[in-house]
């Protein structure tokens, strides 16, 4: 019974047409991109700087954001006063 039903559905899977995917995206029409020599990536990785001065500013800036962001969420978000009420209470309810 079970070949049967695999049989079937992979019958009715092969009646099946491609699916519609509509109009290609403006990526799949976009130039290939720009090949280098591989000698101008490794003196660019040795020195450890970026070409473009405006993505080097940019990768800075977001770094200090994200460095930012992560001294905040190594802070507390409850007060030491709010901590030492909830302290309290749960003292007094736990017999």
């Amino acid at each position: 019974m079970a070949r049967i039903a695999l049989i079937t559905a992979l019958a009715l899977a092969a009646c099946t047409g491609y699916p519609d995917l509509g109009p290609p995206s403006a990526a799949s029409r976009a130039d290939y991109p720009r090949l280098v020599p591989l000698t101008t990536l490794l003196a660019s990785a040795r020195t450890g700087q970026l070409t473009d001065p405006t993505l080097s500013r940019d990768l800075a800036a977001r770094a200090a954001r994200l460095r930012a962001r992560a001294a905040t969420m190594r802070t507390s978000a409850v007060s030491d006063a709010d901590i030492q009420r909830m302290r309290a209470a749960i003292a007094r309810h736990s017999g």
